[in-house]
């Protein structure tokens, strides 16, 4: 295959894995497959599966919150999901951590947390660790530890995660105002759960750089203007939102008009342990489906590696 495009066209996903691709929209304890936790003892019955948010949160909360919180199950983890993003052509991957694993596992120490991430180096691979921040498990006791990691400046970005809450927007605004500040990549999940207006007062109240998810923007032409005018990135997972319930279809998902509309868009895996889609697959479905062209794909590619 001389080019990504012809490799699109073949519909092959052996012969798009030999192109580079970024995922700006990974978990880091959730995208590894479970024939790589097969292989490593850990199993997961077949029927578990995830249909929805709910089963979605009893699946991790079941299967993979146990071995986040011990250093074996961890590695383990976040092992599967570095090789998978080698086997499937992934050269940059913006990974969300979760910051409790530094309160959990390390005890509050920072430096021995930092020193554990450090040791996941590849060969061709650029791994940037995004602090994740769930809007569900937050107390106000867990601001200055944030911000401690925020301020190590080791880690590349910040992303507000789970179940969106406008009315819990006000706990997080200092978070993002220190991270704004020293030019961290700023992301928040929006606009998946809830509609154009909860996008809104998400870039008023954080100022973020990218948005994940975002689709519901398509709602409010206003709201879509302002994205627009800030340059803001959406990092998009549509198997994610699929399977979720956010889209009723590949091809009629909404990132089609946001491309038509001019906005900045990525593509994403989201979680792979979950959704069993890769970023390959991510590129096919739309293709297949037709909902943008093989040109328009292949820009969405080059621009994410630029990022």
């Amino acid at each position: 295959m001389k080019d990504f495009i012809e490799a699109l066209i073949s519909m092959r996903k052996d012969n798009l894995i030999k192109f580079p691709k970024a995922d700006l929209h990974n978990h880091a304890v959730f995208s590894c497959d479970r024939d790589y936790l097969s292989d490593n003892n850990i199993d997961i019955p077949k029927s578990e599966a995830v249909t929805d948010i709910s089963s979605l949160i009893n699946f991790a909360r079941k299967y993979i919150k146990p071995l986040q919180n011990n250093i074996d199950g961890l590695t383990t983890l976040l092992n599967g999901t570095f090789e998978k993003c080698l086997s499937t052509g992934v050269k940059i991957v913006d990974t969300d951590i979760d910051y409790k694993i530094c309160i959990q596992v390390f005890d509050y120490n920072i430096k021995n947390f930092i020193g554990f991430l450090n040791t996941f180096k590849y060969d061709g691979l650029k791994i940037r660790w995004i602090i994740d921040i769930s809007r569900d498990s937050y107390k106000d006791e867990y601001e200055n530890i944030i911000i401690d990691l925020i301020n190590s400046r080791y880690f590349y970005g910040i992303d507000l995660t789970s179940t969106e809450n406008i009315v819990s927007n006000k706990k997080f605004v200092n978070i993002y105002r220190v991270a704004n500040s020293i030019n961290m990549v700023t992301k928040v999940h929006a606009g998946e759960q809830l509609g154009a207006d909860y996008v809104r007062q998400c870039i008023l109240d954080f100022n973020p750089k990218q948005i994940q998810h975002g689709i519901r923007i398509i709602e409010d032409k206003n709201t879509m203007l302002l994205a627009k005018d800030k340059n803001i990135i959406f990092n998009i997972c549509p198997t994610s939102n699929l399977i979720l319930n956010y889209s009723p279809s590949i091809k009629d998902h909404p990132i089609k008009q946001m491309v038509d509309f001019g906005l900045n868009v990525t593509l994403g895996t989201d979680d792979i342990l979950f959704f069993n889609s890769d970023i390959n697959d991510e590129y096919l479905k739309l293709y297949k489906s037709k909902v943008l062209t093989a040109e328009q794909l292949d820009n969405i590619r080059k621009f994410s590696l630029t990022l």
